[in-house]
């Protein structure tokens, strides 16, 4: 703001600030106007008349020839400053000063700045991405439509932590809620608008949109919404003759290697969730490794030792979720095939866990403290793969599944380490970190204090990882408990009041559970097989 001079009686000058005439700047009116009438005050411009907010498009822009951007339908609540936490302050990051930040309004640019300085850093997780730590945040200062993809994923996120990240439910009653679905259509617009054109970079605009879309929904709870888009990512990526191969990763621009990566990453975790893995498969693990002195392969690096994991993981996912989507009667007829399937897949896990173990014994010491985290979660995933694999064939209730009980308890030790080397927890990630084991444990053992062991981890660290939410999960195996304490009975009141020591073996145990949450997000329904009968089990998400 400019000054003016000012002389007193005694001779002496002071600087007096000039005065803005009028009264505080209008909040309403169309975007066009209102960006208008903001950038005439911040350069000095000469005054702008205010939108007349005429319906559907303001008579000031189409007037003189110009596009209305259309009125914001939904406003965020004005943020105070005593429950505004200091990061969120808007910022604009170096360099970067041009783009699409003229036509920022309030309350995107706090979302903006969120998403900046919690939801990037967040979802970077357990392992280093250049998407997210770097090309994300260019990419939504140039384009439009990855920009508002982003305030709307930063939205919900902001909203969910203030609530301290609850089960993952939209709310259109939330104004917060309101605010990142008016984001997101918005993104979808801008994107419709381009679809004839050919831009270059319209494709990875497009991909980057779908992929903040597919973690969007997962924070919504929408799951069939998200695992479509991600669908639909694939798809184009397929069309696109996209390929996951070194040679082909070498020739790929930045944007399109990482988006590759990532979209192989949640590929592989949606398989945890019935879906069929459907993406290019990878390089097998001999191509990954190399051969130390003395012929002992190994890893390069974590990189390496990750995308390896992955190559074993997707039909380790795909083979176990099908093995126990079976009847018992199923079970029994495929056994022989089953067990040879397994006996391969046990081999492959085995094979990585040697070369693995190597990696660890010769190069963990030299890995930074992120790279050491990074390799205890990969070694977590590697017990947690080889332990399914060898329970998959049992019943829940069967003797047998007994041995295996220290093993389920070294897992949660495991868990609990990796845990406990994370200072701050982020809220929300797009890796697989914990939930997945944690899940597993208190699905997956014999006895149940240890499975209640599981729940209270569960719950102690509320926190989305991909599709995975911690709270739903904790629900969901505590539901499984009761089905199985009573093994077909009439369900018992309360949480796991009645639930104690060992399952009864006397009677086949649940096979096949599947989970189905309603539109309402509200109720839930398990479906399972008890012998070769298929029943259902219906609770309240809430517990209540």
């Amino acid at each position: 703001m400019s000054e003016r001079i000012s002389t007193s009686g005694h001779g002496q000058t002071t600087l007096v600030p000039r005065q803005r005439a009028g009264g505080k700047r209008s909040v309403t009116g169309c975007r066009t106007c209102r960006m208008q009438l903001i950038f005439s005050y911040t350069t000095d411009r000469v005054r702008h008349k205010k939108c007349d907010e005429a319906p559907g498009a303001c008579n000031n822009c189409t007037s003189t020839g110009r596009r209305c951007d259309g009125y914001d339908q939904h406003r965020l609540p004005r943020a105070s400053k005593a429950n505004t936490p200091p990061q969120a302050k808007f910022q604009i990051v170096p360099g970067l000063v041009g783009g699409v930040h003229r036509t920022m309004n309030r309350e995107e640019q706090r979302c903006f700045s969120f998403f900046q300085l919690r939801t990037m850093p967040a979802m970077v997780g357990f392992f280093d991405s250049a998407l997210w730590q770097q090309l994300i945040l260019q990419m939504g200062h140039e384009e439009p439509a990855v920009y508002h993809a982003i305030v709307a994923l930063s939205a919900f996120h902001q909203d969910s932590e203030r609530q301290g990240m609850p089960l993952s439910k939209e709310d259109l009653g939330n104004t917060w809620h309101r605010f990142a679905l008016e984001q997101s259509m918005r993104s979808f617009s801008l994107l419709h608008t381009r679809r004839a054109s050919h831009d270059p970079r319209l494709r990875e605009v497009t991909l980057l949109c779908c992929l903040v879309f597919v973690l969007l929904e997962w924070l919504r709870g929408q799951y069939d919404k998200a695992f479509e888009h991600l669908r639909s990512g694939i798809r184009m990526l397929k069309e696109f003759g996209v390929k996951m191969t070194d040679e082909s990763r070498v020739r790929a621009l930045p944007v399109e290697r990482d988006l590759v990566a990532a979209f192989a990453h949640l590929d592989i975790q949606s398989a945890q969730f019935g879906e069929t893995s459907s993406f290019i498969k990878g390089n097998s693990m001999q191509e990954i490794t190399t051969l130390q002195s003395g012929g002992t392969p190994t890893f390069r690096n974590i990189s390496d030792a990750r995308e390896a994991l992955n190559h074993i993981l997707e039909p380790v996912f795909n083979f176990t979720n099908s093995t126990q989507a079976l009847s018992h009667e199923q079970v029994a007829i495929q056994y022989k095939s089953l067990y040879r399937e397994q006996i391969r897949r046990c081999a492959e896990v085995s094979e990585f866990a040697r070369t693995f173990d190597h990696f660890r014994a010769t190069r963990y010491y030299k890995l930074s403290a992120k790279e050491q985290r990074s390799a205890d979660v990969i070694h977590l995933h590697q017990i947690a793969a080889s332990l399914n694999l060898e329970t998959c064939l049992l019943d829940s209730s069967h003797p047998l599944l007994d041995n295996y009980t220290p093993r389920f308890e070294r897992l949660l030790a495991r868990v609990e380490e990796v845990t406990d080397k994370f200072p701050d927890r982020p809220s929300v990630c797009m890796d697989m970190g914990i939930i997945p084991p944690l899940f597993f444990v208190a699905t997956g053992c014999w006895n149940f204090r240890v499975r209640e062991r599981a729940i209270e981890a569960l719950r102690s660290w509320p926190h989305r990882e991909g599709p995975w939410d911690s709270n739903l999960g904790a629900r969901i195996a505590t539901e499984i408990m009761k089905l199985e304490s009573t093994a077909g009975s009439a369900p018992p009141s309360g949480d796991t009041e009645g639930v104690t020591g060992e399952p009864a073996n006397n009677t086949p145990s649940p096979r096949g559970v599947s989970v189905t949450i309603s539109e309402d997000q509200i109720h839930a329904r398990l479906s399972y097989y008890m012998g070769n009968e298929r029943n259902e089990w219906r609770f309240k998400l809430d517990g209540k």
